[in-house]
């Protein structure tokens, strides 16, 4: 079970708990004012944290691309892959995902890492995802029809969404398939084309599934956006450097294989880590974006942590505090654990509940049994 501070307020499906206008006023002060109190603290520190991780990472880059091309044992092999992993993951979350939701914005000396000037080393488009994964999930989490990472892809994850005998297999379907290529596949929800296929596969559409504005490029163009994204990470990945490793007489097939694992454990590392965060099965009243107060109660209730170290943390692009990324998603993400404190004596003070997970297994498995129950037609 998840732990808890406090007993769980009871959630209706599509409607909040009745609380007078007041009580949401309150709840928005205190909420400011965590925020404001970690962000006086912002500074030379935080720009001094990412410019870190891009050298490190970067470090990592070459000590895995090295030993992959040099390796002539399992053993180094597969250290060169665990090395490439790292630099993957970390530019994916803790660099990137964090970028792009404006967290280094207030710093005018690392342009470079500004929201609207950040180029991701990962195949998605930054405007597609700015759309969906900032302008619609963040903001109307867990809200039925309106939140796309709510049932992500083809997913059902509750009895609101049409059954489809396609869902009997979405457990299989996404540990064997999905996971493999999380951030392919994001880039292509992200950019309408998850919707489309939905539309032509399922005999009821996209009815229980939020459809992402498309308007703003057209077909040809989102095309083009997609193939540009997801292919400055196949061309570098699975054509140049297999060819230098065959041009400086290595091993391209060893190269291509690393590099693969490197890629595929990472999509499912990223996949598992987002969708461990999300799945509470609470469906939240899309009236909750009319008052601040009200919102940051959504977000407390909509999103669930899981325990682990700091290094952990990093790896988990400090995900594992949802709760927290949820409420103040533009504040740099290493402050998190300490906002955390703050969150969890605001809930005791007004008898809110703060879910967390003790482990990130026990994450997986928790929505794993929601993926389980939804794959089968709801009993009437």
């Amino acid at each position: 079970m998840v732990e808890t501070l406090n007993k769980p307020q009871p959630i209706k499906q599509q409607n909040t708990v009745v609380r007078d206008d007041a009580f949401y006023d309150q709840i928005e002060q205190e909420f400011e004012a965590i925020k404001q109190r970690h962000r006086a603290k912002m500074g030379a520190e935080d720009v001094a944290y990412i410019k870190g991780l891009r050298l490190k990472s970067r470090i990592f880059e070459v000590l895995g691309r090295g030993l992959l091309w040099t390796s002539r044992n399992p053993l180094t092999f597969g250290a060169g892959v665990g090395f490439l992993f790292l630099h993957r993951n970390i530019e994916a979350i803790e660099i990137g995902h964090n970028v792009l939701h404006g967290q280094y914005d207030y710093f005018p000396e690392i342009p470079q890492f500004h929201s609207h000037n950040f180029k991701w080393k990962a195949p998605i488009d930054e405007e597609g995802w700015r759309r969906e994964h900032n302008a619609m999930h963040h903001v109307h989490t867990n809200v039925y029809e309106k939140d796309p990472d709510l049932n992500h892809g083809l997913l059902r994850t509750n009895d609101l969404v049409p059954w489809q005998k396609s869902h009997l297999w979405q457990v299989p379907l996404y540990f064997g398939v999905v996971y493999p290529t999380m951030l392919y596949r994001f880039n292509a929800q992200n950019l309408g084309f998850t919707q489309e296929y939905r539309a032509e596969a399922f005999d009821t559409g996209n009815k229980g599934y939020a459809v992402v504005d498309t308007s703003y490029a057209s077909k040809e163009q989102r095309e083009k956006m997609h193939s540009r994204s997801v292919n400055r990470v196949l061309f570098k990945e699975y054509l140049v450097f297999p060819l230098l490793a065959k041009l400086t007489g290595r091993s391209a097939l060893k190269v291509l294989a690393g590099n693969f694992l490197a890629d595929t454990i990472n999509n499912y590392w990223i996949g598992m880590t987002i969708q461990a965060t999300h799945f509470t099965e609470d469906l939240q009243d899309e009236a909750a974006v009319d008052h601040k107060g009200r919102w940051y109660l959504s977000q407390l209730e909509s999103s669930v942590n899981f325990k682990g170290n700091r290094w952990q943390s990093i790896l988990w692009g400090h995900l594992n505090y949802q709760i927290e990324h949820h409420l103040f998603p533009d504040t740099p993400s290493h402050r998190y654990p300490d906002m955390a404190k703050d969150v969890k004596a605001l809930c005791q003070k007004y008898n809110l509940t703060y879910k967390c997970n003790p482990s990130w297994a026990k994450a997986i498995k928790n929505y794993t049994a929601v993926f389980w129950k939804y794959s089968f037609p709801t009993k009437k």
